[in-house]
């Protein structure tokens, strides 16, 4: 898959956890993030393995709300497994967030690895 189009999907699948649109969650992320998938933000690691990313998301969700995502711009790598997404999140009980994502995807274009850092604005 191409990843600006990953981005994208990306993109739709926290908004919809910010949205608590839950019901496909599993499914969604079996599909678009590799089994040996990592996340860090402002250089902490996050997520270390795949399966412990919904209960991050949920975690963050509980602490700051739900939110929005208004994504500001998807930037192409010369690395074709690359990319960058600058966008703002917008959370109920922490205000507004300006965030910054470099996404890496696997051989088999599924996400492997997300770099953010972060800060409200």
């Amino acid at each position: 898959m191409n990843i600006i189009n990953l981005a994208n999907q990306y993109n739709k699948f926290q908004e919809d956890v910010g949205a608590e649109l839950d019901a496909h969650i599993d499914k969604t992320i079996s599909e678009i993030f590799s089994s040996s998938f990592k996340k860090t933000a402002n250089g902490s690691l996050l997520v270390a393995i795949r399966e412990d990313l919904q209960k991050q998301l949920f975690g963050i969700r509980h602490q700051v709300g739900g939110w929005t995502i208004d994504v500001k711009e998807i930037l192409a790598f010369q690395d074709p497994q690359r990319c960058l997404i600058r966008y703002h999140l917008d959370s109920v009980k922490a205000g507004l967030f300006d965030v910054m994502a470099i996404l890496r995807a696997s051989q088999n274009g599924l996400i492997e690895e997300i770099d953010e850092v972060y800060y409200q604005i």
